[in-house]
């Protein structure tokens, strides 16, 4: 009767072996158990660090730029006649944004707002009553 168990469990083994060995045979070349390791290189991991003392090889390149800051000023200028002219203005800040996710050394931009040109109040003349 042991041998006869025996025998019976050493068949199930080996059919339920083949079916799945069969099984296997049919996964398409697609799907994989492993994929490639993440890329943990030190440039990745410390993106600034790394930008700022040059290790990577060869350097990032620049995705764009980011607007780091935004102000709005008024800005007084003394023309070539010696008049003066006052126009509002925004001030931007920006900074190149690499493509290992560091970013570079800010600079500034300054625009003209419209309208050009800010008038001061006009005083009403001879409105005494």
């Amino acid at each position: 009767m042991k041998r006869v168990s025996i025998l019976l469990a050493a068949l199930i083994v080996c059919f339920g072996t083949n079916a799945i060995a069969e099984q296997y045979q049919n996964i398409k070349p697609g799907l994989r158990c492993h994929y490639p390791r993440k890329d943990r290189s030190f440039c990745k991991v410390f993106p600034q660090f790394s930008l700022r003392h040059g290790i990577c090889s060869p350097e990032p390149e620049v995705i764009g730029n980011i607007e780091w800051c935004r102000e709005d000023i008024t800005v007084t200028e003394r023309l070539e006649c010696g008049n003066y002219e006052t126009y509002e203005a925004v001030v931007i800040t920006y900074r190149p944004a690499y493509e290992n996710g560091a970013w570079g050394k800010k600079f500034t931009r300054t625009y003209r707002k419209e309208p050009s040109l800010v008038t001061p109040p006009i005083l009403a003349e001879g409105s005494y009553k």
